[in-house]
């Protein structure tokens, strides 16, 4: 995925700097004191600039296909690792994360199942995926229920464990959350392979 515009970019980070829904997902997540976390489409950077008072910005990493997004973000939040990159081509280590998020990106993405594999490998043993999008009946800028099924049925195939849907209102949008956890091999602790 290219990415938004420079232009196109710049006016929708006005409209998202300070996002409930983002907050709302953070909230949700709870990320706390020894997480990586990892967030995916990050836009104008509301996520991350809310996840790194939480944890700490040089905990926080973050990829978005845009420059411009990841201009603004690296100026709002010096301190974290912000990358161009899309969902498919995460640029960073297996295992590298604890809690891993996309807010209201995965419906930009090129191919959906390859970024969640992508997603899946850079999560730690025991790591959280947390997919959230705005709920939609119609396909569009959102996901429906028939989509989130499908996400669903990707994260089990791909070996995601505890996998399921949370409906959380933010502000005046209805939000579909899907979570996952990398799981650990029961005998011996160690990741599972991908």
């Amino acid at each position: 995925m290219a990415g938004f515009g420079g232009i196109a970019s710049q006016v929708y980070g006005l409209f998202t700097r300070n996002s409930r829904a983002a907050n709302s997902v953070i909230d949700y997540a709870a990320p706390g004191p020894g997480d990586r976390v990892l967030d995916v489409g990050c836009g104008a950077g509301s996520a991350v600039a809310y996840s790194a008072q939480r944890v700490g910005a040089a905990d926080v990493f973050a990829i978005d296909p845009s420059p411009t997004f990841v201009r603004m973000v690296r100026r709002r939040v010096p301190e974290a690792d912000v990358r161009v990159a899309g969902a498919e081509d995460v640029p960073f280590d297996e295992g590298s994360f604890t809690l891993i998020w996309s807010i209201a990106s995965m419906h930009h993405w090129d191919d959906r199942d390859r970024g969640l594999s992508a997603l899946v490998r850079t999560l730690a043993p025991g790591g959280r995926l947390v997919i959230a999008e705005r709920a939609l009946k119609r396909p569009g800028h959102g996901i429906t229920a028939d989509q989130s099924e499908a996400v669903m049925a990707s994260l089990r195939k791909i070996g995601q464990t505890g996998v399921h849907a949370v409906d959380r209102r933010a502000g005046r949008w209805h939000m579909t959350l899907i979570e996952s956890a990398r799981p650990l091999t029961p005998a011996t602790g160690h990741a599972l392979a991908l």
